[in-house]
Order: structure tokens, then sequence, then C-alpha cells
């Protein structure tokens, strides 16, 4: 682990981590000059701004790690990385654990979907079996250097097989050893206490756009969730923004006074940090 800030080491202390997800570098770079003590890297979103395609597992492992490469070189901030099933087989895991934390990355998230995944928010999703994808996380605990990089235990059982077994898969995953627990789509406060309570380890968990409760990270944080993130919001505000300028300049023929509003060319520089190639 780097000299960087550790995340493993914040989450010991009180308070919840929120880290707004993003697709892209400059992405990380604002929420970390907003004041965000980390940032997730949405694989949905690098799906749509790299392929301009959905989240259906057309990107490989290769290519996520060198986008958390990218992002864990432009900020000091702790990087939190969407790893998908983790790419094939134990062997497949224990590379991509490997990869993921000599790029600087923090944290991963496997998710327990068959290969290939979908995005956790479309219909018609499959699982594997709760005991396979326990023994991807012992794999992926096992393999790396460092305790303080993090091993999220995924599940996305709640909609297609329900509450009931997206707790059993939550708990599977804390006992092989995952530093924090995620329950993908939980549709209530009620749902969420019932989580916290019956799974032994760390809660994280992903707001969702018009799929999830929309909670603030206050309350996140008295339900007791250590770990929260807005996977997707920031691609989402991004494609609405490019609608917007894409008819403006249609209708206009001009790029200028667009009504999503511009930075000026020194602010723009400024996010870049311009100065310091200087």
């Amino acid at each position: 682990m780097s000299d960087k800030t550790s995340l493993a080491q914040r989450l010991r202390q009180p308070g919840i981590v929120v880290a707004p997800g993003c697709h892209d570098a400059l992405g990380a770079r604002i929420y970390e000059q907003a004041g965000f003590e980390a940032v997730y890297m949405t694989g949905n979103g690098l799906s749509a701004s790299l392929l301009g395609a959905p989240d259906i597992g057309l990107l490989g492992m290769s290519e996520m790690v060198e986008r958390g490469r990218a992002f864990a070189a432009a900020v000091e901030v702790p990087v939190i990385a969407d790893a998908d099933t983790g790419y094939g087989n134990l062997n497949n895991v224990a590379r991509t654990v490997a990869d993921y934390e000599a790029a600087g990355v923090q944290a991963i998230h496997l998710e327990d979907q068959v290969t290939p995944k979908k995005c956790g928010a479309m219909k018609g999703l499959a699982l594997v079996d709760k005991d396979e994808h326990a023994e991807k996380i012992r794999v992926a605990v096992a393999t790396r250097r460092s305790r303080d990089f993090l091993i999220i235990g995924r599940s996305d059982a709640r909609i297609p097989l329900g509450l009931d077994e997206a707790i059993a898969r939550g708990q599977a995953y804390a006992a092989a050893g995952a530093d924090l627990v995620l329950l993908e789509m939980l549709q209530s406060e009620e749902e969420m206490r019932r989580a916290l309570s019956s799974i032994d380890a760390p809660l994280m968990f992903n707001a969702v756009d018009g799929k999830t409760p929309p909670l603030t990270a206050a309350q996140f944080d008295k339900l007791g969730f250590r770990l929260l993130s807005f996977p997707i919001s920031a691609t989402l505000a991004y494609t609405h923004m490019m609608q917007r300028l894409a008819q403006h300049i249609r209708d206009t023929g001009s790029a200028f006074d667009a009504p999503t509003g511009t930075l000026a060319i020194g602010q723009y520089e400024a996010v870049l940090g311009l100065e310091r190639y200087r």
C-alpha cells in the first residue's frame, strides 16, 4: 500500500465514507477537489464511456484495471473499483486481485452473478451458487499482498431471489473473509436494518437513482452503513448534460451560451492542475 490515505484505516474510524462514482479520472479529480474521502470507479459508467454500450460484461479485466490505474494516479484519495465477477474462475480472480492491487486501487467488489454479468439494476440477473462465490472471496483474500487492500463481497440476489437469500449470501461472504459486504438493490430501510443486523461484517451500499430508497449520507450513516457510493449518478448527469448540449448546438449552430453552463478555460485548467506541469 502506498503513502496515500488508507481506506482500511479510515473505515476503522467513526463515520460513513462517501465514495461517489465516476467513469473517468477527471471525475475522480473533481470529487477529490470537492472534499470526498474516496472515489468509486463504476463498471457501468466505464462500459458507457469507453464502448458506448450497456453494462453487460463487455469490458475485460485488463481494460478495467488500466482505468483503475489511471484513477489511482490522478488522485490521492482511495479508489474503490468494480471488479465484476472476477473475470472467470479462481485463477482469474487471483490475477484480478493481484493486478488491481498493483495498480494502486485500494478496494474491489466481486459479485456473485454468472459470467458475463449484467448491471445489478437490470432485469434477468442469473447468479452462481453462493458457495462458489464464497470460494472466490476466500481466494481473493488469500491472494492480496496487504490486508489494507479490501475485498468487498457483493451479492445481486435481492431482486431475482429475495431478501432472505441475499442476506444468506452476505453472511457466507463475510464468513469467507470479505472485509465488507455489499447487497445490491435493498428496497427499504427495514430491509437495510435486517441486513445490517444479520451480517457479521461492515456493509457498503450502492445508492442507484430510481432503484433504491433516496436516502442521504447522514441517513445511511445513522442506519449503520460504513461505505456509501452513488455509482452511476455522475454518468447519468453527464449523459443528460451532453444531450442538452448536443441539442443546443444543433438548434443554434453554436456551443456558446449552452443551457448546461460551462467552465472558463482557466477554471478547467485549474481542475486539471496545469500549474504543476509548468
